[in-house]
């Protein structure tokens, strides 16, 4: 669990590669982020092999490898927080068929000053 101060961007990123079952780095097809503060706002952001994400919220750093930069003004308190891949329902080009989750929390801390 890490700490950040309210008003800060919290960068949320996944730590070791989406991998196949042989362990090898996949680009699942889509690539989810969702957080939530515990008792308030919660965001979700979908990045999908081909387009990406048309927030820009989610960035592709390499082959199953993402980032989130979300803004935490006024959204003190425990976060927590979800990465999930998984296989397009047709048409996708992960032949590995990935479906994996990690999820975590993060405390903001309310500014005093």
């Amino acid at each position: 669990m890490s700490t950040i101060y309210e008003g800060s961007t919290a960068r949320f990123y996944i730590s070791q590669a989406f991998t196949s079952i042989g362990g090898t780095a996949v680009d699942p097809d889509i690539v989810n982020f969702q957080w939530q503060v515990q008792g308030g706002n919660s965001g979700s952001y979908t990045y999908t092999q081909g387009s990406g994400d048309p927030t820009s919220t989610i960035v592709r750093d390499g082959v199953g490898l993402y980032h989130a930069d979300i803004d935490t003004t006024n959204n003190p308190g425990t976060w927590v927080w979800r990465w999930s891949g998984s296989p397009a329902v047709s048409g996708g080009t992960d032949s590995t068929k990935t479906k994996v989750a990690t999820e975590g929390n993060t405390t903001v801390s309310a500014r005093v000053l």
